[in-house]
């Protein structure tokens, strides 16, 4: 055999025993794993058996605890609500995403149905305003339900609530501060069961709370109905009655006495109702007969030295303030008082001051201390002081539309206009306060003395803001007197006597009796309307409350009326020696020097105006017109130039300009402005008489004499156009109609001598 097929045959020997061994290998394996297989098996139906039998466990156990889970919701309701809430929440919270409506869907009833649930542990007889009546959780869920309710424009009216539920509802919501449906709520209560006293303490704690007074009332009464004499619904009812300024409140405390059960404050408050309708010796008996139970009252001490003070009893209303000030010194009412009835008292300015300072200190007294605190800071010498403790009280309360007022008219009184202003300026923004208005119409008032010109239209324009600020005062409180005062000077400066009589009358309605402003205005407002004696009799009623630069004023207007201009002076001198920067006495007694020939006084006069106010026209007249006659022609041309620059319609200044051309011997260029005044003023005599005074100078009679003429005819009382009248008769030897003139210039002037002697020569002549 050859080798090749020997190992050939071995090789296939080989691999067949190979392919054997790993078949019986595998076989092996294969009866392993059939073997696993059973006992797997074996054991995943043990398994399983086990896994079904804890199956069954868990399934009764889980029956179980669904039963203890509808015993504890049943036993606990508080628990079901908000369970319940919670779903119908969620589910209305995906209804509002959608925005649809929930009025007509299943949900509404469930949410009702949750709401009553959460509530239903209140008691009807719960504590009003009790904030612990629900958990934080059934808290929670009901202000939920109720925002969800609200975004749905739905109210507990259109719930249909019972009102068992409406009253449990009512406190929950109540304690939530939503007090609109608790107010509901325990309306709907009400209608059932009126009588219910937690349902009307409910709805009087609910006006309570919002501040509703007259609601209060109405609650409080209703609950008085029920329970006649409970003894703190009464004194709860005669409190709230004497807050309302309703004297019935006096009726419960005396029911209280008859009841035995009146207290000293009982009592005090009695002597404050009494004492506020006018009977005061009743309200001082009731208040010493609290005082003599209980001295320990501070309040009643109070109350006691404000009725004292009231009666006028000074020295023992101060006894019983510093009674007042010994059981509390943190009384800030009682330092004001003390520092009230201390400040007229000039060797206890000290003590005055003191008290002042602690009663601001305490925010007592209201702008009325702020302001005495300032002038008792004065009266000691400390003047910046006093300044700053009215910029530091402004400061304090700046949204005080009243104080800022009463700073700015103090301001304006002491000639101080321009601080005024400021403080007006600055006013914040929201402010709206009737004196506001009326110092603004009084520094409407000032920057018209200080820039008229003395011509109707400059001074209507100017005026006419001033009406509207004292208008603006009076659309916020009709009942200012202030306002109507200011209102009643602006129309007599404007020359309406019959708006200004109307409404001074309104305001000596309403103004105190001792107020001396409202007397010297009416004086005044007679003055003007031809009445001298009657303005003599009202300054002197007004002089019974004391002296004033207003008051010398007035009597030396009177006084030049009635043609004594010495004591004109005298008066206008009184006025200004008080108030140096009172503009209209300066500008009066100016006009006085000039009628007596003191040309060098009025100048100097005129002058000092015009430092005090620049922009003053008339006083800028004034001073030309003193100028014209000292001689000083350039000079008042000048002026008269300005006058005339700033006010082109002063008809005045017109003629006197002409004047000062003619005196300049410059008569050419005076008929131009003469002609112009005329047509401005056709009625200005003095325009008349000094064109025909022109004419006169350029020979033209005929013209002079028709503008002496119209002159008369304009102002029947000129004396010159009179005069010149008659002497160009006479001159021209027209004896009867000179006859005619001098007498009617004696009928003017009877001690004119002139008149007289050329009288008797036409007589003369007309007889030969």
């Amino acid at each position: 055999m050859e080798p090749i097929t020997a190992l050939f045959g071995i090789a296939c020997l080989g691999a067949g025993g190979g392919v054997g061994y790993w078949l019986k290998q595998n076989h092996e394996k294969m009866q392993k794993l059939n073997d696993f297989n059973i006992v797997l098996q074996e054991s995943q139906s043990a398994h399983f058996v086990h896994l079904n039998n804890q199956v069954a466990d868990t399934n009764a156990r889980l029956v179980a605890l669904n039963g203890m889970v509808d015993a504890l919701r049943a036993t606990n309701p508080e628990l079901d609500g908000a369970l319940k809430a919670y779903s119908t929440i969620t589910q209305l919270e995906q209804v509002g995403q959608l925005d649809e409506s929930i009025d007509n869907i299943e949900l509404f009833g469930n949410a009702l149905t949750a709401l009553e649930t959460l509530v239903s542990p209140i008691s009807v007889e719960s504590e009003v305003g009790a904030t612990n009546l629900l958990t934080q959780t059934s808290s929670n869920m009901v202000m939920r339900l109720i925002e969800i309710f609200d975004l749905h424009q739905m109210d507990v009216k259109s719930l249909g609530l019972k009102p068992v539920s409406a009253h449990k509802l009512g406190h929950a919501t109540m304690s939530l501060r939503r007090y609109d449906w608790a107010e509901t709520s325990f309306g709907i209560a009400y209608a059932s069961s009126p009588g219910n006293a937690n349902v009307l303490e409910a709805l009087e704690f609910i006006a309570i709370e919002r501040g509703d007074e007259p609601l209060r009332r109405h609650w409080l009464e209703a609950r008085m109905t029920v329970n006649p004499d409970n003894p703190e619904l009464l004194r709860a009812h005669a409190h709230l009655l004497a807050k309302m300024g309703d004297m019935e409140a006096e009726r419960d405390v005396l029911r209280l006495e008859a009841l035995g059960l009146d207290t000293p404050a009982d009592r005090s408050l009695l002597s404050g109702l009494r004492a506020r309708a006018g009977s005061h010796s009743e309200a001082l008996e009731a208040i010493e007969q609290a005082l003599a139970e209980d001295p320990s009252q501070a309040k009643d001490w109070l109350s006691y030295a404000t009725l004292l003070y009231q009666e006028g009893e000074t020295s023992k209303a101060l006894d019983a303030v510093d009674k007042c000030l010994e059981l509390d010194r943190q009384s800030g009412d009682g330092w004001a008082l003390c520092a009230t009835i201390l400040a007229p008292k000039q060797n206890r300015l000290k003590e005055a001051l003191k008290a002042a300072i602690h009663a601001v200190a305490l925010d007592a007294g209201g702008v009325e201390l702020v302001l005495l605190k300032a002038d008792l800071l004065l009266a000691d010498g400390q003047a910046t002081a006093a300044e700053e403790s009215l910029t530091k009280a402004l400061d304090k309360d700046m949204m005080n539309g009243e104080l800022r007022a009463k700073i700015a008219t103090r301001y304006l009184l002491d000639g101080r206009p321009d601080e005024a202003q400021n403080l007006l300026d600055k006013t914040p923004v929201g402010i709206d306060h009737a004196l506001l208005h009326v110092v603004e119409g009084r520094l409407h008032l000032v920057n018209a003395d200080k820039t008229r010109d003395g011509t109707g239209e400059t001074d209507a324009t100017l005026l006419s803001v001033a009406i509207a600020a004292f208008e603006g005062a009076l659309k916020l409180n009709r009942e200012l007197g202030v306002a109507w005062l200011g209102l009643a000077r602006t129309q007599r400066l404007l020359r309406n006597l019959d708006a200004a009589e109307e409404a001074l009358t309104r305001a000596r309605r309403l103004l105190p009796e001792d107020d001396s402003s409202a007397a010297a205005e009416a004086a005044l407002l007679a003055l003007d309307q031809g009445d001298i004696t009657a303005a003599a009799s009202l300054i002197d009623v007004a002089d019974i409350h004391g002296d004033s630069s207003v008051i010398t004023y007035v009597r030396g207007n009177i006084e030049a009326r009635s043609g004594h201009l010495e004591r004109a002076l005298e008066y206008y001198g009184k006025t200004l020696k008080s108030d140096n920067t009172h503009i209209r006495a300066r500008l009066n007694r100016c006009s006085i020097y000039m009628a007596m020939d003191e040309g060098r006084k009025a100048l100097d006069d005129a002058e000092i105006l015009l430092d005090l106010a620049p922009n003053f026209t008339l006083a800028r007249f004034r001073k030309a017109e003193a100028e014209m006659m000292l001689g000083e022609w350039a000079q008042a041309r000048d002026d008269l130039d300005i006058v005339l620059e700033k006010a082109p319609h002063h008809h005045q200044a017109l003629t006197q300009l002409a004047a000062c051309f003619i005196a300049l011997e410059r008569p050419e260029r005076a008929e131009t402005p003469l002609n112009e005044a005329l047509r401005i003023a056709p009625e200005y005599a003095p325009a008349w008489h000094q064109r025909g005074l022109l004419y006169l100078e350029w020979g033209r009679n005929d013209n002079a004499m028709s503008d002496f003429e119209a002159a008369v005819k304009a102002d029947p009382q000129h004396l010159d156009s009179r005069l010149h009248i008659a002497a160009m008769y006479h001159e021209a030897e027209h004896f009867d109609a000179a006859e005619s003139a001098w007498r009617a210039v004696l009928q003017l002037d009877p001690d004119h001598i002139v008149a007289k002697t050329r009288l008797d020569e036409c007589e003369v002549k007309l007889m030969a």
